[in-house]
């Protein structure tokens, strides 16, 4: 190695040398289009939440003048069971490293702030996809309450006619609708003049609803919510798959869903979070037993439910290419 300086080769100048190190973690996992904030919490004090729903409405008949009446018996009811499920994550912390290695960075604060994100991340797509410790929006919405457009496992383009189709089946308004970035930027074409098989909406003055360019905030009325959590992570690729026409499978496919979504608490009829305790609670620091160290627990006890299955409403099948009529 050539000599550096005044120094024998640079191997012996860095030896007077220290890099900096900043403190904290720089995010570089970067998702938005979280929804747990937008559920309305219900608590349960027990391992479940039990509710009755309505099945079939009395009819009634006509009746002419002087006829007998006979009482009817027909009210029906479904009663609906939402069992929470136990969510979280722990960790240990070796008291040598926390202390030795603690002289830029707190190291448990490391650990809990890097912990609580990650669990919070994955229940947001957990409440998309579970189908088994709980039922997420797919296992949760009906096949009445879906618009399909796809056929058999292959996809179609999504259609304004399907989306609206979808809105209105949720019952007596959705608060938002669901979907992951790319599908949403189709719908941002409707209005931005690219796609011409979807018209751009001109209002009675004559003027355009929105400035060209404009990102789609509503689809008619209802807010639009983009999501990182509804497609490949980081590319935004879709990955869902669709059998028999309709939603089989979070990943392993090329299609992507959105959902109308009316929040509320299940006596209202909404979609809503079941919760036995706070969301995300810390469960210590505690001092390990058996290892020179701590842990701590970062979780909850959580489910999502549906009061009304006019709540909720789903197209699925929809590819990646521009939305059509």
């Amino acid at each position: 190695m050539p000599a550096a300086g005044a120094f024998e080769n640079l191997a012996e100048a860095q030896l007077l040398t220290q890099s900096e190190l900043l403190k904290g973690i720089i995010e570089e996992i970067i998702k938005v289009g979280g929804i747990i904030e937008m559920f309305p919490i219900k608590s349960v004090s027990g391992t479940n939440l039990v509710y009755n729903r309505e099945n079939v409405l009395p009819s009634g008949q006509f009746h002419a003048i002087a006829d007998q009446w006979t009482a009817s018996e027909d009210i029906n009811l479904t009663q609906i069971t939402t069992t929470l499920a136990m969510h979280g994550d722990q960790k240990n912390l070796d008291d040598f490293i926390a202390k030795t290695y603690d002289s830029h960075n707190d190291m448990m604060a490391v650990v809990t702030q890097q912990t609580s994100k990650g669990v919070k991340q994955r229940l947001e797509n957990r409440v998309i996809y579970e189908a088994t410790a709980f039922s997420g929006l797919h296992n949760l919405v009906t096949t009445n309450q879906t618009q399909s457009v796809g056929t058999g496992s292959t996809g179609a383009a999504a259609t304004v006619t399907g989306i609206n189709r979808m809105l209105d089946l949720v019952r007596p308004k959705a608060d938002v609708l669901l979907g992951p970035f790319r599908l949403m930027q189709r719908l941002d074409q409707t209005s931005q003049g690219v796609n011409s098989s979807a018209l751009v909406y001109v209002s009675a003055d004559g003027k355009s609803d929105v400035r060209l360019g404009q990102r789609v905030g509503f689809w008619r009325d209802v807010p639009v919510k983009r999501s990182d959590y509804m497609a490949t992570v980081n590319t935004g690729v879709f990955q869902e798959t669709i059998a028999s026409g309709t939603f089989s499978a979070e990943t392993g496919g090329a299609t992507a869903s959105l959902f109308g979504i009316r929040f509320g608490q299940p006596e209202e009829g909404g979609v809503f979070l079941a919760m036995g305790n706070e969301l995300f609670e810390t469960v210590g620091p505690f001092a390990s037993e058996n290892k020179n160290g701590q842990w701590f627990r970062i979780r909850t006890y959580i489910a999502p439910g549906m009061g009304s299955t006019r709540s909720l409403g789903r197209l699925d099948g929809a590819t990646d290419v521009a939305v059509v009529a």
